[in-house]
């Protein structure tokens, strides 16, 4: 069997490498329009951060590497048609047009930086992150010792990491956001307030509830950035506003935002073409409907759990819940499964209960505050979401929640769940105790 993958990131590479190990003696192509495959794009703010310059260390693994496997990989390599009824692409490399036929096509095209538009600058230093180039051409600016004013255009998980790196080099940051708070679609309001209070106190201007309408080149260099809560001067702008699936090549079944419609084992409208990665939805879990979860943690296993089933395996994956985390600063920020906001996105009635607890013990040094928020089904009080927000701690407890929200544990059981205890690590009762045992 004949199988072709186009893209080689995180999902594309995961599919195809664990597919080539179940079938060996299957033609696995692998089709990339970049002269590299297997690339870590969360890497990205802390390269361009100073806190690494090896690109290398970004790529698990090179073209070559992966032909040695038994792969057949093609860079520089650009996909521009599909004929479903043949069962055939176009593609393109060095100007030459071919087709290349399949058994089974396998569409791992990622996502694309939104970049709306704020009128006519020069783009010399405007920048989204997402590939090796955003990478290297950010780091630039921003060892440039003239570049000192630096303003983020949107809040996200990019953004903020964006400004941690920016002001760990000393930056003067800027960050414009549109809804009222931050990371809104993750965390709430009552979450993330110590967290904006923190970024203001660090010297950065933090708007939110501003709109950007236009991007102008200064007078004296650098650029004007124009908001309904007045003019911004900047030296670099860094666009972080979200991605969009890219998918316009294929006539398949699509979501709102442009993302490959596919059931739980990743299989599209057509039987012979699956979608993995950031060009697809995925199952949620908790919410018990297809979302779109743009992490490489979901699309890594995804890639694995798609490449098992069509290699004939017994396999199956319950769905995913989000699960992300963020440093700012010195916080961690985590969250898993349903908020809040989501519940009320898709009208499915919850509950939630917040508490303001401690890491560990206080007679061991690095006590620190931990928020916990959880959200339950009113009736049952089956565990659907979290969030969790402290200097200390936060992550490490979220992953406990995602096994509880998995496990389809309800608050009570969270409550005595049987946690270890040191004092350098806990209490004796732990904060994610106490969260399930104050939910009512």
């Amino acid at each position: 069997m004949k199988v072709v993958v186009v893209g080689g990131s995180a999902a594309g590479m995961s599919f195809a490498a664990k597919y080539k190990r179940n079938q060996p003696s299957d033609d696995v192509i692998v089709l990339d329009r970049r002269d590299y495959i297997s690339f870590g794009a969360c890497g990205l703010p802390y390269f361009a951060g100073g806190m690494f310059d090896d690109t290398e260390r970004m790529i698990s693994r090179t073209p070559e590497q992966a032909n040695q496997s038994g792969l057949d990989v093609r860079i520089e390599t650009e996909m521009l048609a599909l004929d479903r009824q043949n069962k055939c692409i176009t593609l393109r490399k060095d100007n030459q047009v071919s087709e290349l036929f399949y058994d089974v096509l396998v569409i791992a095209t990622g996502a694309t930086p939104i970049i709306p538009f704020f009128g006519e600058f020069k783009p010399d230093n405007v920048f989204t992150l997402t590939s090796l180039s955003d990478g290297l051409a950010l780091k630039t600016a921003l060892s440039d010792p003239e570049n000192q004013r630096i303003c983020v255009i949107g809040g996200g998980f990019i953004g903020l990491e964006v400004f941690d790196a920016a002001h760990g080099l000393g930056k003067q940051v800027t960050i414009i956001e549109r809804e009222h708070h931050l990371m809104s679609k993750q965390f709430s309001p009552e979450m993330i307030e110590e967290v904006e209070s923190a970024i203001r106190e660090s010297g950065a201007d933090l708007k939110t509830g501003c709109r950007v309408t236009t991007i102008r080149d200064g007078e004296q260099g650098g650029y004007l950035i124009m908001t309904d809560q007045g003019e911004i001067q900047a030296d670099v702008v860094v666009l972080s506003l979200g991605f969009q699936p890219n998918t316009g090549a294929f006539n398949l079944a699509k979501a709102p935002n442009g993302a490959l419609l596919v059931d739980e084992f990743g299989t599209t409208d057509d039987p012979h073409i699956l979608a993995v990665g950031d060009c697809a939805v995925v199952h949620h879990l908790a919410l018990g409907q297809s979302v779109y979860v743009p992490l490489a943690t979901t699309a890594n296993k995804q890639a694995r759990m798609i490449a098992d089933k069509l290699a004939g395996k017994d396999t199956y994956m319950a769905g995913f819940l989000g699960s992300s985390c963020l440093k700012v600063l010195d916080y961690e920020l985590a969250c898993t499964g349903i908020s809040e906001r989501l519940a009320q996105e898709h009208h499915l009635k919850v509950k939630a209960s917040s508490i303001s607890d401690k890491n560990q013990t206080d007679y061991y040094p690095g006590q620190e505050d931990i928020k916990i928020k959880l959200v339950y089904h009113p009736d049952s009080h089956v565990l659907l979401g979290g969030e969790i927000v402290g200097k200390k701690g936060a992550v490490g407890r979220i992953n406990a929640l995602a096994v509880a929200i998995t496990a389809k544990m309800t608050t009570q059981q969270l409550g005595y769940l049987d946690f270890c205890y040191a004092p350098p690590f806990a209490r004796t009762w732990d904060a994610l105790n106490v969260a399930g045992n104050v939910a009512k």
